[in-house]
C-alpha cells in the first residue's frame, strides 16, 4: 500500500515536520489567540452567526483564519499514536489483564486526538477541514519490536459526515475497525459536541472482541479566541467475555479543580445489558488521573497501584505518509494542499477561494449523480448491521445500548479486514452520501 519513499510528519501539523518530543507541556488553557488582529471584526460577526444558528454547527462555513490546515480525516490516525501500546495488548495472559491493556491503549489515543495541538503550540484549537465524500487518508508507523502498523480512513458519508477507520499490526496480530461522527451546538458559552460511533478491536491470538464507545467533547474559551477541548460523559469498553471498562470524563468545575481528569473501573459482569445499579459485578481495577498527563490503575485484589499511561514518559511514534506527489487525488493532503499552503502563508483570501472551489466541485458531483440516479458507495468500507454481525460483536454492543446510545446499531468495516463478517443486504440509504438510518441515534438530548 505504501511506497518505498515516505515522508515522516506529525498529524498535528500538515505543514511542518514531526513534532514528537520527550517531555510534553500540558497547559490548562492556551495562551495564544487564534484570531489575527486584522480579522477580529470578522470573528465577532462569525460568533454572532453561530449563536443565532439553531442546527448542527458542523454545517456552518468557518472563516479561513480559523482553519488549522488539517483534514478531520487525519485525526483518526491518533488511534495508532503509540503502536507498541496497541501491539502489547496481545501479550496479556488472561482476559482481566487484557482489558486493562485495552484500557491503557484507549487512554493513549486521547492526548493526540484532543489536546496535543494546543499543548505543543500553546495556542487555541482551530477547526479542521470537513472531509469530502470518498476522501481517504493512509498512513503507517514502524516499531523496532512490533514492525509496521498501518492505518486507513475513508469518508463514507457526507450527510451526516462519517469517517470510517481501520488499523492493523500484522506482526502482533491485532486490528480494529471504527467510525465516528460529530453533532455540535452551543450551550451557554461552550460548544457541546456529541461524538457518535464506535471502535471494534480484535486479536488473532484470542477469540475475544472489544467494543468501544466514544467520549463527548466541550469546546471551551471560544469567545476569547483561545479554544481548547475538554472531554465529558461516560464511555465504555465491553469485551465478549463479560469484562467492562467504564470511564468517567470530568470537566473542570466552575470555580475550582483541574482540567482533564478522569476516573473509572474495570469489572466482570455476565449480564446481558449494562445496569449501573445492579449487583453481582466482580470489581477488578480502579483507574484515575489525567488523560493529558499520567494515569494509574489499582488492582483491587492486591491493592497495588501502577501507571496506566503517562503521556510525558514517551513520545508518540512518527507517522509515515506518502509524499504529496505520490498520493492519489482523493487522499487528504492532496485534496486540501492548496488551501493548506495558503493558510501557511497567511493568505486567507486565497485559502477561502481554494476551499470554495473544492466545495463547489463536490456540489456539482452530487448534482450530477442525482440527475443520473447514480448511487455512490465507499470503495474501502462496507456497512454491517449489528443484527447481521457475528454473535460476539452483536452481544457486546447490545450490552452497551442502554448505557451509550451514540454507539448506534452497526459498523463500517474495512473490506480487506482480517475480520470477515457477514454483510448486510444493501439498501437505498446505504449510498455513502447518507448514513444508514440506524447507524446513529439522534442524541440531541445529550447536548440539551
Amino acid at each position: 500500500m505504501m511506497s518505498d519513499t515516505k515522508s515522516v510528519k506529525s498529524v498535528s501539523s500538515a505543514t511542518s515536520g514531526s513534532s514528537a518530543s520527550g517531555k510534553t507541556s500540558t497547559p490548562n488553557e492556551p495562551a495564544g489567540n487564534i484570531v489575527p488582529a486584522s480579522h477580529s471584526g470578522d470573528f465577532m460577526s462569525f460568533l454572532k452567526g453561530v449563536l443565532s444558528f439553531t442546527g448542527d454547527l458542523s454545517s456552518l462555513t468557518c472563516p479561513s483564519f480559523l482553519l488549522n490546515g488539517i483534514s478531520l480525516l487525519e485525526y483518526g490516525a491518533h488511534w495508532s499514536d503509540y503502536p507498541h501500546v496497541l501491539a502489547e495488548i496481545t501479550k496479556a495472559e488472561d482476559s482481566a489483564e487484557r482489558m486493562k491493556l485495552v484500557a491503557r491503549w484507549f487512554v493513549s489515543t486521547l492526548y493526540g486526538s484532543y489536546n496535543k495541538r494546543v499543548a505543543e503550540s500553546n495556542t487555541g484549537e482551530k477547526k479542521p477541514f470537513n472531509p469530502i465524500l470518498g476522501e481517504q487518508f493512509l498512513a503507517s508507523w514502524d516499531d523496532a519490536e512490533f514492525g509496521e502498523t498501518t492505518f486507513i480512513c475513508e469518508q463514507v458519508s457526507h450527510h451526516p459526515p462519517v469517517s470510517a477507520i481501520y488499523f492493523e499490526n500484522a506482526k502482533a496480530g491485532i486490528y480494529g475497525n471504527g467510525h465516528f461522527s460529530q453533532k455540535s451546538k452551543f450551550k451557554g458559552t461552550t460548544m457541546k459536541v456529541v461524538q457518535e460511533g464506535r471502535v471494534t478491536l480484535r486479536m488473532k491470538n484470542t477469540d475475544e472482541v472489544y467494543c468501544l464507545s466514544l467520549p463527548n467533547l466541550n469546546i471551551c474559551s471560544i469567545f476569547t479566541g483561545k479554544p481548547f477541548l475538554e472531554m465529558s460523559s461516560t464511555t465504555f469498553i465491553r469485551s465478549s467475555k463479560g469484562y467492562t471498562a467504564e470511564f468517567h470524563w470530568h470537566t473542570k468545575p466552575w470555580l475550582y479543580g483541574e482540567y482533564h481528569k478522569f476516573d473509572g473501573r474495570i469489572f466482570k459482569d455476565d449480564s446481558l445489558k449494562y445496569d449501573e445499579t445492579a449487583n453481582g459485578k466482580e470489581q477488578l481495577y480502579t483507574m484515575k488521573g489525567k488523560w493529558v498527563a499520567e494515569s494509574t490503575a489499582t488492582n483491587l485484589k492486591t491493592g497495588s497501584e501502577a501507571t496506566l499511561f503517562d503521556v510525558a514518559a514517551q513520545p508518540s511514534a512518527d507517522i509515515i505518509i506518502n509524499p504529496l506527489e505520490e498520493q492519489t487525488e482523493i487522499e487528504s493532503r492532496h485534496v486540501w494542499h492548496k488551501v493548506t499552503e495558503a493558510l501557511a502563508n497567511g493568505d486567507y483570501d486565497a485559502a477561502s477561494r481554494e476551499k470554495t472551489a473544492i466545495e463547489e466541485e463536490q456540489r456539482a458531483l452530487r448534482k450530477k449523480r442525482a440527475e443520473a440516479n447514480e448511487v455512490w458507495t465507499p470503495s474501502l468500507f462496507d456497512w454491517i448491521d449489528d443484527a447481521d454481525d457475528a454473535d460476539d460483536v452483536k452481544k457486546s454492543y447490545a450490552y452497551l445500548y442502554s448505557a451509550k446510545d451514540s454507539i448506534g446499531t452497526g459498523s463500517w468495516v474495512y473490506k480487506s479486514s482480517v475480520h470477515s463478517a457477514p454483510k448486510s443486504a444493501p439498501s437505498s440509504n446505504q449510498s455513502g452520501s447518507e448514513t444508514p438510518s440506524d447507524a446513529f441515534s439522534t442524541a440531541e438530548s445529550s447536548v440539551a
